[in-house]
């Protein structure tokens, strides 16, 4: 008899249920054999987050959230995207408690809204994309999250599975996503490589 791997889905969706049924025991040894702790690490660490403080948030997310909320998801068959808007609402939690506990230089009183940098002359396009990035983070950090996964070859469906939308409402919101980026780039068009 041939065993059937069964999707990260379905997998999720046996973690909580186990969760539920009070085998806390057999849910955290599922969620780590079946890589869920790698996988939310390294989502972690594609938010910007150093590898220790990914392990740790991870860490807090089983604890306080995984083992103690999962009795709150109303459609268990959502159990991983529950588990990724979680997570997520845990790491734009402690971005902002770092950029609230961040000394700003006294010079930086200056208004940064929507400012395109000006082009270094030995500035290459990838670096100018990845300034203008950083200048959209700043401005629209909620789409800024989405143009990173799309820059970095993440599908519609990886996405959505991210982010915690439908398929179509994910596609509009890519859609979005890029058009509000895009005045960004166009200083990055005046350079030649």
């Amino acid at each position: 008899m041939i065993k059937e791997k069964s999707s990260k889905n379905h997998q999720a969706t046996e973690i909580i249920q186990l969760l539920i049924d009070g085998q806390e025991n057999e849910a955290l040894e599922r969620f780590e054999k079946q890589g869920f702790r790698k996988e939310f690490i390294a989502f972690a660490m594609t938010r910007g987050i150093s590898y220790e403080d990914a392990r740790d948030l991870v860490q807090k997310f089983i604890i306080e959230k995984l083992c103690m909320k999962s009795n709150s998801i109303k459609n268990i068959e959502y159990a991983r995207t529950w588990m990724y808007q979680v997570l997520r609402n845990m790491i734009n939690d402690l971005g902002r408690v770092l950029i609230k506990n961040k000394e700003v230089p006294l010079d930086e009183g200056r208004d940064q809204s929507y400012e395109a940098a000006s082009v270094e002359k030995n500035q290459t396009k990838s670096d100018c994309v990845q300034e203008q990035l950083r200048l959209f983070r700043d401005n629209e950090p909620r789409h800024a999250e989405v143009v990173e996964y799309i820059l970095k070859g993440f599908n519609t469906e990886q996405i959505r599975l991210i982010i915690g939308r439908s398929y179509g409402a994910t596609r509009e919101f890519m859609s979005q996503c890029r058009k509000k980026f895009k005045p960004f780039l166009e200083v990055c068009l005046e350079i030649d490589e």
